[in-house]
This record gives structure tokens, sequence and C-alpha cells, in this order.
């Protein structure tokens, strides 16, 4: 019944929608569409919208979306490709030797590896996998696959050929090893890490175990031919079966059945007859999608009802990124701050509440704000908005105090460690004014120099960011004599605690060499401590010092694709370096206070996201919409 009320609400909700225009339909996650045109389009969530996500004046052939939401692989006459949704940045991986695929609409023919370090696709012989890591490929020539399957930790690979074949292969480094050859199956069904479940022509239900040298357990006998088998959150395994006997022996028809998973009872999900011929299930099981003569439609398993989407000219389609989990509220080690318009729709600042409550907007501005920040004791907030940079109390009704006239646009605003100075940036220069008001005072011009990203370490010395041409460079401003010292190419860069150094990363101007994590005294840069090489080609995109002697960095890769972030602790006297926890797919990574939650973005449209490297749980913010510029208070 349940599933009855979901699938009624769904139905209303997508008949409710218009065919053309910018609005999105309530899908379990983004779903990517290859037309006869050889474009791909996205069909967002929600209103996020219809868009081409492939360049106009290249012609597709198959695509995959990578695991992170972000990268895109696809496939031309010329070769294999690699993009970014958020950016459009295109990279080749492969010219004309990554061949064509066999047929498409049938499965994915483009797949990636759950982790997103490998890349297989299927060809005229059989297929191909890249490996991102090392550049290098393997081929695979046992058949001529329609489709591909890895396994939830990527370990193994599934690959479908002519007559409902299946080859089964073990993934060891760079290489593939063949562990199994499946004379048919009606479908394939990851229920584990290391177990599938079969759907043999001839009948019955299968579950084979590839690390126990592919010992099979019988699960329903030969007596009813089964297809499409799935396992559900809930860990139950639908499939679509039928006594043999009834009706046409070729027909794909078959209602809905439920194994439960700690019992070998048979549950009746559903009494009609589906006709399972196109259908593929969706994310999370809830519903199938039915792809016949480039239509595509919405279909109800236990019912069989259908309504057909808004897509015409469908050749392919795949689905984006698992979805994530979505919440008003999350539970934090410290408060978090972000930009989102208000009811009125200017830009305010929003606080989301350590505690896990919801997220309410806190600034009193009258028009949109353009940066701000929190001080250090979190009782108080700076911001810019209407050309003027503003303070107010973060507790009460009162209402925002002028400091200064802005007099052109702010990018970034920060706090002295006492909360009695505000530095911020006016058009690359940097102008200081004190938190209780009084004249604004340019500290320093923009003379072909954008300056960027002010930190204080004590109330006279402001550790910038700055770009020289080509060159990322790092400077300290002295606000006493308005002199700067350039420390070089070294970014990202913090301050530490109370002693007046600088920790930070190097930076070679081709981001080919490995990057060093080095310690720089200010008053004497020959003092330089270098602490630790990253292998190549990693690189930190944050660093916190969580503890006096203790800094977590956050790592990304320099290489194009989809990666996890990894997260680590840096012993800053031995430079010992601890892996802490897998970071998950985030762009734009912020490490709390303590260093046991990462804030960033999720996939192409930017959502705001957080993850504990405890638990690993990561969360998605619900609301408000286009929420950005996030920055961490204070520590507790």
């Amino acid at each position: 019944m349940m599933r009855l009320v979901k699938w009624a609400a769904l139905t209303l909700l997508l008949a409710a929608l218009p065919v053309s225009g910018q609005d999105g339909l309530n899908l379990p996650t983004e779903l990517y569409v290859l037309t006869n045109a050889g474009q791909v389009v996205e069909y967002g969530l929600g209103a996020s919208g219809i868009r081409a996500v492939t360049p106009d004046d290249v012609f597709v052939v198959d695509f995959g979306i990578a695991p992170d939401g972000v990268w895109l692989a696809y496939r031309t006459e010329d070769g294999l490709n690699l993009a970014r949704m958020d950016t459009g940045q295109v990279y080749a991986v492969e010219g004309r030797t990554a061949g064509l695929p066999q047929v498409r609409g049938q499965g994915d023919t483009v797949a990636w590896s759950p982790a997103g370090d490998a890349l297989a696709y299927t060809t005229a012989y059989g297929a191909r996998v890249w490996f991102s890591s090392g550049g290098r490929f393997a081929d695979l020539t046992e058949g001529a696959f329609r489709q591909l399957i890895w396994s939830p930790d990527g370990r193994y690979l599934a690959a479908e050929a002519d007559n409902h074949i299946w080859w089964l292969y073990r993934r060891e480094g760079e290489t593939l090893i063949l562990t199994s050859a499946i004379p048919s199956s009606l479908g394939l069904a990851w229920v584990s890490l290391t177990e599938v479940a079969l759907a043999p022509e001839t009948g019955g239900l299968i579950r084979m175990n590839l690390a126990e040298g592919n010992r099979q357990t019988v699960l329903l006998d030969d007596t009813w031919v089964y297809r499409l088998p799935y396992q559900l959150p809930d860990g139950t395994l639908a499939v679509f079966g039928r006594q043999k006997g009834e009706g046409d022996p070729d027909s794909g028809f078959g209602r809905l059945l439920g194994l439960s998973p700690d019992s070998p009872r048979v549950n009746n999900l559903g009494q009609a007859e589906v006709d399972t011929s196109g259908l593929r299930w969706t994310p999370g099981g809830q519903f199938m999608l039915a792809f016949r003569g480039g239509v595509l439609a919405i279909v109800a398993p236990v019912t069989g009802d259908g309504l057909t989407l808004p897509v015409a000219d469908a050749v392919a389609y795949t689905w984006g990124a698992p979805p994530l989990e979505r919440a008003s509220g999350v539970r934090l080690s410290a408060d978090g701050f972000f930009l989102a318009a208000d009811a009125s729709g200017y830009d305010q600042v929003w606080r989301l509440p350590a505690d896990g409550s919801p997220a309410a907007p806190v600034s009193k501005a009258a028009a949109a704000v353009a940066a701000f920040a929190v001080s250090p004791d979190g009782r108080e907030l700076a911001f810019a908005s209407g050309g003027q940079v503003w303070r107010q109390p973060l507790a009460g009704a009162q209402a925002p105090v002028p400091l200064a006239d802005a007099g052109g646009s702010v990018g970034e605003l920060a706090y002295s460690p006492g909360g009695r100075r505000l530095a911020y940036t006016v058009d690359g220069s940097v102008w200081v004014v004190s938190a209780r008001g009084g004249d604004a005072a340019p500290a320093l011009a923009a003379a072909g120099t954008a300056y960027r990203q002010p930190q204080f370490a004590r109330a006279t010395d402001v550790l910038l960011a700055s770009a020289d041409g080509a060159a990322a460079l790092s400077r300290i401003l002295d606000l006493n004599t308005g002199q700067t010292v350039e420390l070089g190419a070294y970014q990202p860069a913090i301050w530490l605690a109370d002693d007046g150094r600088i920790l930070a990363g190097s930076r070679s101007a081709d981001e080919q060499s490995p990057q060093t994590l080095v310690i720089l005294n200010p008053s004497n840069l020959s003092q330089l401590t270098a602490l630790a090489a990253l292998p190549y080609p990693e690189h930190v995109l944050d660093l916190r010092e969580v503890r006096p002697g203790r800094v977590r960095l956050a790592l990304g890769s320099l290489r194009p694709g989809p990666r996890a972030l990894a997260v680590v602790e840096m012993d800053m006297t031995s430079g010992a370096i601890t892996p802490v926890g897998d970071g998950g797919y985030l762009l734009d990574p912020s490490l709390s206070p303590d260093g046991r939650f990462l804030a960033g973005r999720a996939g192409a449209g930017g959502a705001l996201a957080f993850r504990s490297l405890e638990t690993g749980r990561q969360v998605v913010l619900d609301t408000p919409p286009g929420a950005h510029a996030f920055q961490w208070g204070p520590g507790r």
C-alpha cells in the first residue's frame, strides 16, 4: 500500500509539470539522456531544470556519470574525454583507440568504478578499462559486451554479452582477472561486496559468491522463471517471476516478488503481470524506468502502471551520482555560517546551529550581503552590503551599525584575534577599520596585484594571498609600517597558534611536482622547516591546526577525474602523517575547527554538504536553496 501511495504521489507531481521549459522532475537522482543529436542532457531534481552538459560542437556516442556527480566521461568517434560539468573543462583520455560501443540503451556502456579511479567502456571487441591513477589500460575480449556493472566497492566488474551471457572479472591493481562465466542470466544484481544474484533462463534464482570459488546457493528453484533481480535498501531481493507454463515462454512478463533478507520466505509484492522488456531499476528501487523506441517512462514495479517523461529522441540514458541524505539541520562541532537568499530575495548571512537545528538568517541587511565574517568570540557579525561595511550582534534584535563606506566591491572580511579590528579587501586592495567604528584606512593598494583572503595573526600582522601574473603568492602585511614581505609560492597558508609562524603548502607554477608542507618564520625567511612531501598528485585543499602541534589536512588530486578527498593528520614536530578518514566527494572543502567535520559543495550543482570524518555520514543541506560562501564559526 505504501508503494502504491508513493507511486500515486509521484504521478500527480509529474503530471503537473509542463513538458518543456526549465522545470525539473521529482526523480531519485539526476537523469542524464543522450539524444539523437549527440548531446547529453541533464534532467535535474525539483526545480533544478534541464541543461546540456556536453559541448555543443561535439557529437557524443555514449557517456557515463562519475560517482561524484561532477565529472562526465563521454565518447565520440574521435576518442574518449572527461569533462567537468560545473566548469565545462574538457580533458582527452584516449583517441580513436577508445573504440565505439556495439549497442546502446541496454545498460551502461561507460561505467565508473565507485571510487572513480577506473573507467570501463564497451568496444567492438569487448571492453576496455582505463585506470586514472597511472593512465594505463586493460582490454577484455571475452565477448561483445552490452553493459558493464561494477561491484559496490569496485573490486569486481560484471559484463553482459549477447544471449544474456555474463562475464565476471576481479580487479587486482590495474589488471582485471576473469573469475567466472555465466551461461545465462536474465539480469544480475550485486547483493554484497562479493556476491551476485543470478536468474538463469532455465529458471530459478541463485546467489553466487565470487570470493569463495564461485560457490552457488539456490534461493528459488527452477519451477519459476525470474528476471531483473535487484536488492532494495532494506535488504529485500526484489525480482519479477512467473511460473513455468504460464503464457508464452519467451514473454518478459512477471509479477514482483521479494525475498526477505533474514528468511527464505517469498513475499508477493505485486499481483499485476508487468512487461519487463526494456525495464531497468531506478536508484533505490522504488520505481523502474522503461526505455522503448526512444521514449522514457517511469513505471511502478508493483502495478506496471507507467507515466511517459518529457524526454524525446533518446538513444541512451543513465543516472547521476547516488543521492545523498538531505536534512534541514546537521549536528556539528561548531556553528556554520553562509549566504543565501531570504524571503525578500536578498542574500543574507544564515547561521546553521551546531545542535542540529535548522538554519535561519541572522543578518538584517537592507540589501544583498556580499561578504561577511564572524568575530572570534562568536558574538558579532561583520558584513558588506549596499556599498558599506556593517557590524551587528548575533544575539538580540539590534540593527546593524555602519562601520565604513567600502567604496567598491568587498571581496572578504577578517577579524583580528581580539575582535577589535577588521581587514577587508576592495577591488584587490586591503583596508582596515576599527570594529567599533571610525575612519577606514587603506593598508595596501592593489598596484597590479590583487590581494585576497586576509588572515590576522596578531593585531598588526595580516597574511594575504595574491596573484602576480601566473604565480600564486603569499605575503605578510605589517599594519604599523604598511610594508609587505613576500613569502613566495606558498598556498594555502595559515598562522600557527600563538607563535607567529606560518604553515603552508608549496605551489609550483606548473603543478607537476610534489607539494611540500613547510613552516615559515616571517621574521627570518631563511628559517624554513620542511615537514613532509606529499606524493604527486596529492595537494592540500584545506588545513587546520586542531590542537598545538597537530594539523589536519584535506587532500585532493591534481589529475583530471573524480577522487574522494583524503583527510590526514600531521605531527608538526616529526612530520609524520596519519590517515584520519575518507572525505567523500566534496568541492571547496573546509575543515571544522576541531577537524572532525568537512563542509563543502556536493555535485555539479554545488549544494552545501557536510561530512563526519568519524562516521562517514554525509548530508546535503536542503533548505535554504542556493547556500554558498560557507564559513565555520569559532570552535567550542
